[in-house]
């Protein structure tokens, strides 16, 4: 949000508020739900006297589609600044990478407020999600992905009744299998089921570093079922691994007596180590470093980690989540403030650990760029004017 005053000082402390209407004497602090006689405080802070023109950014609350109303006031002036932002709708989807038969959660924002008529579709196909928004025109709901090919398939939210057009995301299909018995013997016939392969392509599978088969083929769909025999091994833990003429892999463990990792058994969650409690820099945006423990799967393992403002974790900031991540650790560039974040672990099958929160705060700078340039320009002026005065002295001192 820029403002300028033309000529006018608009200097000094001030306050950004949001609301579904301009702010009057009558509002107050919304508490859960979005009235036109409430608003929500997006910003403070202070800029020094005789600011002629400002930049100030602030993120966008939790609101429903349509006029919502900007209010920049000053503290103890009665001017104002005002505007109204026409909020449009987004729809999220997530993991953005899953697979056939698995679930996904549906995130909607800046939908029409209590609405009931949206449709979620899935590559022209209705998913009969049972879907109504809030008061705030959000939603949240699941839905397993049906069996479908490889790679990239479309979302779209729609209403009939209301024009704010088709809404879309994507979702990224990637293939699994599945093996019965997962605790086979050696010489004993096992049954392949594999879903979300390309369409109509033959696939190779092999047992550890021994291909066992290169006969299946998968349907429209991208499945198939192929049987094979267990091979001799002197291992107690084995790699299955089926993939296909277009190089879509999925892999799955064979192991011994006893339940293992990922075969549709609960995933452990990783602990964060860091940061815990601690303060990155002092000046304007930080790299900050995140580690956690790591978590071992024959089927291989990724992490997702988000970073947010509270612990409610939505909606999320731009950049504040990774995804993918093969390592315990990554690095993120923070702007100044307080953070929470998590961390979970997901495996090569679609198994997910529980989310591990990171149970301190921590912050990032102290002060940011736009304070650290004033504060420099006023530096350089005060060391300026003091270079002047000295010089006008010695010339008295030496007349």
């Amino acid at each position: 949000m820029d403002l300028n005053g033309g000529g006018f000082d608009i200097g000094g402390r001030y306050t950004i508020y949001w609301s579904k209407t301009g702010i009057s004497t009558d509002s107050v602090p919304c508490d859960g739900e979005m009235t036109p006689s409430c608003y929500v405080v997006v910003g403070e802070g202070e800029f020094p006297r005789d600011t002629k023109q400002v930049s100030v950014s602030f993120t966008i609350p939790e609101a429903s589609y349509g006029n919502n109303y900007v209010q920049y006031v000053r503290f103890g002036r009665d001017d104002t600044w005002g505007f109204p932002v026409f909020v449009v709708p987004d729809l999220t989807v997530t993991p953005l990478t899953s697979s056939p038969h698995t679930k996904v959660t549906i995130n909607g924002t800046g939908f029409p407020a209590k609405n009931s008529n949206i449709k979620i579709i899935l590559d022209g196909v209705d998913t009969k999600m049972d879907v109504a928004t809030s008061q705030l025109g959000s939603f949240t709901g699941e839905f397993t992905i049906p069996e479908t090919t490889a790679g990239n398939h479309e979302l779209k939210a729609y209403d009939e009744n209301i024009s704010f057009g088709e809404i879309t995301a994507n979702l990224q299909v990637k293939p699994a299998i599945s093996m019965d018995p997962v605790q086979p013997e050696a010489g004993s016939e096992a049954t392949l089921t594999g879903w979300g392969f390309a369409a109509r392509s033959k696939v190779s599978v092999k047992f550890d570093d021994k291909v066992v088969s290169n006969s299946p083929t998968t349907n429209e769909n991208g499945n198939f079922v192929e049987k094979f025999l267990i091979p001799e091994s002197s291992q107690n833990t084995h790699m299955v691994i089926a993939k296909d003429q277009a190089g879509n892999e999925a892999t799955t463990a064979a192991i011994g007596p006893g339940p293992g990792p990922g075969n549709g058994n609960s995933m452990p969650s990783p602990n964060t180590i860091s940061p815990v409690s601690q303060r990155f820099g002092w000046f304007g945006a930080q790299p900050v470093v995140f580690s956690w423990t790591e978590i071992s799967d024959a089927s291989g393992v990724t992490y997702e980690i988000e970073v947010a403002r509270d612990l409610r974790f939505f909606p999320l900031e731009p950049g504040m989540r990774n995804t993918g991540l093969a390592e315990p650790n990554t690095v993120m560039t923070l702007g100044p403030g307080t953070y929470f974040w998590r961390v979970r672990a997901l495996d090569g099958v679609g198994n997910e650990s529980e989310w591990s929160v990171s149970p301190y705060p921590f912050r990032v700078g102290l002060v940011s760029g736009f304070y650290l340039f004033v504060g420099a320009i006023i530096f350089i002026i005060i060391f300026i004017v003091l270079v002047r005065v000295f010089f006008q002295r010695v010339r008295t001192y030496y007349r």
